[in-house]
């Protein structure tokens, strides 16, 4: 498993390579082509590995996302810095702001963290997240659409996480 978490954990300086690579179009977006990829593949490495019975450590299921929302944290504070475009930053921080309290909320209260795994959505967000970051650090002017669609597909996946767990309560929904 050390493997799949090495993947994971080398988001943290590829996002220490973006803050200096602010500006440079061909090196952020190469940045963020392979936090993408490491992304990706730390959970393939992870699943490979627990076929053939290697299961410990088993952290994955938190480092990852702690890991994504660090590495987004790193580029947003960069955007912030150097923009001061709060909208910007807003916009592709949403699902966190909106998550976070929500995670915190149910590790208190001991809930299932099957009910946490990431489904496609979240993934989407995610990769959106990635793209509008990496849009902001390497093309400023450009990274609005980005962050717009960051966040739309943001909030679906908090929305997402709380129908579930609605759901799994046995509590009616609208509709």
């Amino acid at each position: 498993m050390w493997l799949a978490h090495t993947l994971t954990l080398s988001r943290l300086p590829i996002a220490v390579g973006l803050v200096l690579a602010y500006g440079n179009v061909a090196w952020a977006t190469a940045l963020v082509v392979l936090a993408a990829a490491t992304d990706a593949a730390d959970g393939n490495v992870a699943r490979a590995m627990q076929r053939r019975g290697h299961t410990k450590p088993d952290i994955g299921g938190w480092l990852d996302p702690l890991v994504d929302k660090i590495f987004v944290v790193i580029v947003l504070a960069t955007i912030g810095w150097y923009t001061r475009d709060w909208l910007l930053i807003g916009l592709v921080a949403a699902r966190e702001v909106l998550l976070t309290p929500l995670v915190l909320a149910y590790l208190v209260l001991k809930r299932p963290r099957d009910h946490l795994k990431a489904r496609a959505i979240g993934k989407a967000a995610t990769i959106a997240q990635f793209i509008a970051c990496g849009v902001a650090i390497a093309v400023p002017e450009y990274a609005l659409v980005p962050a717009v669609i960051a966040a739309v597909l943001g909030v679906a996946a908090v929305a997402d996480y709380v129908i579930r767990e609605a759901r799994a309560r046995g509590a009616p929904l609208p509709g």
